[in-house]
């Protein structure tokens, strides 16, 4: 299943941090037998660890670790960002003060392979729309891609931190509001297609109500668990 790719991450990134810059990681086939895993589902986890600037895939040579200044940097942004010290929804503002600055520098910066890769992800997320946690994963992946299309290196790492601060609340909303579900699937059909006209407005204006969205959902859940109490 998609999921399986964030327990090897993070396996990985604890391996990691016992190797020193410039170390290679095993190769593919030597993980994939450790871990007990496909090589698809190995391959999610390094990029996404390649995406957070812990390693370096080289085509045809292997993974290679970083100088983890970038790790550095999300476990800091971590360790502020701590769940029982901040509410989701300080943390879902910040996204959207964040987040809403990389749509437009995406629509600014994107090239062609960043419209593929967010295609191809989109088109994943359709199929998956009514798998919560398989398309959970696919909605952090669809940020990071336009992340990346900023062409800036620290943007993804603070999407991708961000995101575990509440991807568990994340799951719970796909759950109990289908039908806002679809309006923000919708929406992330309008970013990509605003990033992929360059229209600063458009992205601006979809992404506004694509957090109002979100907001509306998580002040209903706090409301639900409110009244389970």
């Amino acid at each position: 299943m998609d999921y399986l790719y964030t327990d090897i991450y993070k396996k990985l990134e604890q391996r990691i941090k016992g190797m020193s810059e410039g170390d290679k990681l095993p190769s593919e086939r030597v993980m994939v037998q450790e871990y007990g895993v496909s090589r698809n589902v190995l391959r999610e986890a390094l990029v996404l660890l390649s995406d957070r600037g812990m390693i370096e895939i080289r085509p045809g040579k292997g993974s290679y670790v970083t100088d983890k200044k970038n790790m550095r940097l999300a476990k800091h942004f971590e360790s502020i960002l701590d769940e029982d010290r901040l509410s989701q929804m300080q943390v879902l503002e910040v996204r959207e003060i964040l987040e809403m600055a990389i749509f437009e520098k995406a629509a600014l910066n994107a090239d062609q392979d960043d419209i593929e890769a967010m295609e191809n992800i989109y088109e994943q997320m359709e199929k998956n729309q009514n798998e919560n946690m398989g398309y959970g994963n696919l909605d952090l992946k669809f940020h990071m891609q336009i992340a990346k299309a900023t062409h800036n290196d620290i943007f993804p790492v603070l999407v991708h931190t961000l995101y575990e601060c509440s991807g568990q609340r994340i799951m719970l909303m796909e759950d109990l509001f289908p039908e806002s579900m679809k309006s923000i699937h919708r929406d992330h059909y309008g970013i990509l297609d605003a990033i992929k006209r360059r229209d600063v407005k458009a992205v601006r204006r979809i992404g506004k109500r694509h957090f109002d969205l979100d907001r509306y959902m998580l002040l209903s859940m706090n409301e639900i668990e409110e009244k389970t109490k």
